[in-house]
């Protein structure tokens, strides 16, 4: 059955906050160690040189990220100055794309992945989501399982605040609006889950519920390299790396991992 818009409101009515869920997920995950934590949250990857493996830093996966927080900022400040509903329609297509993206981004798809495996006692994974092309659906299949499996909050949360459909209704489809509802038109009323229609209000609130983990996981993944940049060089002793390593800050900003001698 196609989930209706009073389902809708009331999954959102139900869920955790974004803060309860990101407060979770990091603490779980430094309770299994504090190393792999922040190899997830600066996104190093272990690479092979000459038969010696060693740590890269992707300083683009960082770009993107900061791009988000500036992004979705904007966008939540701009639409407070519509006035009428013309407008605000045009508001919530801007928040649509941004929903879109964000959720679409291999770069916070990998930060939380890499989470919820370290919460629920598994390496870090240097190579996670790089070499498959699996969709974003399936991706966050695999998440919600594995958050599931570790107890997480999260699970719950992506439950009521990530849905495909809207994602594809933006990105690949037609989204119709009225006075106070949107239209989905590529719903399909064969599969489970899918939603018609919302309306403005609902769809007002699942935007908030998710701005209201994004800031949450930006500024969580920042006072995390705050953290790390306050106790450098930070020994990352890992058993997939032939010997220790330490991460330090360049006076450019850039991370670098270097053999522990």
């Amino acid at each position: 059955m196609p989930l209706q818009n009073d389902d809708f409101a009331a999954r959102l009515t139900c869920a955790p906050s974004g803060t309860e869920v990101v407060d979770e997920l990091i603490s779980s995950a430094r309770m299994q160690s504090d190393a792999r934590v922040f190899l997830a949250t600066l996104d190093f990857e272990i690479m092979t040189n000459e038969g010696k493996r060693y740590l890269t830093c992707e300083m683009r996966r960082h770009w993107i990220m900061q791009q988000f927080a500036d992004y979705i900022s904007r966008v939540v400040g701009s639409i407070q100055d519509f006035r009428n509903p013309d407008d605000l329609n045009v508001g919530r297509r801007l928040q649509m794309l941004a929903y879109s993206q964000f959720w679409e981004c291999r770069g916070v798809q990998r930060l939380l992945m890499q989470l919820v495996r370290i919460a629920n006692g598994r390496e870090y994974d240097d190579r996670l989501l790089l070499d498959t092309k699996g969709s974003t659906f399936s991706v966050f299949q695999s998440m919600c399982k594995e958050s599931k499996e570790a107890g997480l909050l999260l699970d719950e949360f992506l439950g009521a605040v990530y849905h495909n459909q809207i994602r594809n209704a933006f990105a690949h489809s037609e989204i119709w609006f009225t006075d106070e509802w949107i239209m989905f038109l590529n719903c399909d009323d064969t599969k489970d889950d899918h939603v018609p229609s919302l309306t403005t209000q609902t769809w007002d609130s699942l935007f908030a519920a998710t701005t209201g983990f994004i800031g949450p996981l930006f500024r969580a993944r920042l006072d995390l390299e705050r953290e790390l940049r306050s106790s450098t060089p930070y020994r990352v002793d890992l058993p997939n790396l032939a010997r220790p390593f330490e991460l330090q800050k360049d006076d450019r900003g850039y991370w670098s991992a270097r053999p522990v001698r």
